[in-house]
């Protein structure tokens, strides 16, 4: 592979991802966001009032 075949590379991956970028530009929130909550859903979150616990009423703390 000399240097031309290189450089055309070069060239067609600016010429294809360069305006393919500027489409996707303004959509690009919505899909990663689309994709985040198809494929990583929130499992391990608490529903809200069980973050933070109290010690049960017998329980004391040594070591403070």
């Amino acid at each position: 592979m000399n240097i031309n075949d290189i450089l055309q590379l070069i060239f067609l991956c600016a010429v294809i991802f360069i305006p393919l970028g500027y489409a996707l530009h303004p959509r690009l929130p919505g899909i990663i966001a689309r994709v985040t909550r198809t494929f990583f859903t929130a499992r391990y979150l608490k529903p809200a009032g069980v973050i933070r616990r109290s010690a049960a009423p017998g329980a004391t703390r040594k070591h403070d």
